[in-house]
């Protein structure tokens, strides 16, 4: 894996926070350092080097740190005036974002890490700072955009061990946006002049299942030039009616109303995951154990459960969902979808796709916006 200077700020900031006050430098003190310090390329530097510039990147947030307000301050003067240093650039919005998320200084930081040079900066840095601004309110209808023009990536997510691909990566901005802002985000990116963005957008639109999105391409020229067979076939699972299998949701466990609230009830923060995980996910465990079951009698027994953290692998609530659940209910699942994206893992992705999949099978059973999808 490339080796990254960007990125490191934040454990720079949790070893300099015990730097006295009074040895803080002035905004010129901090300027005429950054000069020195930044302006590098990092695909230039040798190992050496780069450990070299670490130590030196190190020294300088830990001087900025010390300087209180007035660094936040010159801090903010610096990111907005910088407009070509983008090591610097991503540098300077972590250490920002970790210390202030003001409004004004959120947007600061979203237009300066829209500029990041995927060459000099870890774009899993980057996709999880998105995220993050985006769980903040912030639209990051660019910065999701900015991936688009990432063709053929492989993002790694070191914390989960897991590979992402641009359209995977991009999804997790696209998904995690309110519905009807990334439908239409998308929709603009249909006429952008690079092929592959276009075939991108079109593959994460149809993800989205909103009626402007099933509009908009059913009636879209494309499909034929998109060349990817995981996107054309993810596209057409969407837009082809495929007439479903009632055994499949036959005797559901559980009612609808039950269904809703199990779905109502599900964590959506770290901090939700970790209460239900101490609680609810330990006295699961505790009786698993207890029974000791082979491999397949754990799978067994997880698919036919009452959803804990999600309803990935849980095929029996899965079943009851198509099966229970009505049309005015399709929003819901969307909205518990769009929820299900507060982190970059692969439990996010997963469930993200579960849900996909319960929705593209209620579609079929219910044979919902029929006007636009091809039978």
């Amino acid at each position: 894996m490339r080796r990254t200077v960007a990125g490191f700020v934040v454990w720079a900031m949790a070893i300099g926070a015990g730097i006295a006050q009074a040895q803080a430098p002035s905004c010129a003190d901090l300027r005429a350092q950054k000069e020195k310090v930044y302006g590098f390329h990092l695909t230039q530097l040798n190992e050496t080097q780069i450990d070299a510039k670490s130590k030196e990147i190190d020294a300088y947030w830990k001087q900025l740190q010390a300087a209180g307000p007035e660094g936040v301050s010159c801090l903010k003067e610096m990111l907005a005036a910088e407009k070509t240093d983008h090591i610097f650039q991503f540098d300077a919005a972590s250490f920002l974002f970790q210390l202030d998320k003001s409004p004004e200084s959120l947007n600061l930081v979203k237009d300066a890490i829209v500029q990041t040079d995927f060459q000099e900066t870890d774009p899993a840095n980057y996709l999880s700072l998105a995220l993050d601004l985006g769980q903040h309110g912030v639209n990051i209808q660019s910065l999701a955009a900015r991936l688009l023009l990432f063709p053929n990536a492989i993002i790694h997510i070191s914390e989960h061990s897991l590979d992402l691909d641009s359209d995977t990566a991009a999804l997790f901005l696209y998904g995690s946006m309110d519905s009807a802002k990334a439908s239409k985000a998308l929709i603009a990116q249909l006429q952008a002049q690079e092929p592959f963005v276009r075939a991108a957008a079109a593959h994460l639109l149809a993800e989205e299942m909103t009626d402007e999105a099933f509009r908009t391409l059913s009636t879209w020229g494309g499909l034929a030039d998109v060349k990817e067979d995981y996107r054309r076939n993810d596209i057409q699972a969407v837009m082809k009616y495929q007439a479903p299998d009632p055994a499949e949701f036959a005797n559901p466990k559980w009612t609808r109303e039950q269904v809703l609230q199990i779905i109502a009830g599900l964590p959506h923060t770290r901090k939700e995951f970790d209460d239900v995980m101490s609680t609810r996910g330990a006295e699961f465990d505790r009786q698993m154990r207890e029974k000791k079951p082979t491999q397949e009698e754990l799978a067994k027994a997880v698919a036919e459960s009452e959803p804990i953290y999600g309803i990935a692998d849980r095929t029996a609530f899965q079943n009851s969902a198509v099966a229970a659940l009505k049309a005015g209910d399709f929003d819901t699942l969307r909205e518990a979808r769009r929820r299900a994206l507060y982190n970059i893992s692969d439990e996010g992705l997963s469930e993200y796709l579960a849900y996909t999949q319960v929705m593209i099978r209620l579609l079929n059973r219910l044979d919902l916006y029929k006007d636009y999808r091809a039978h």
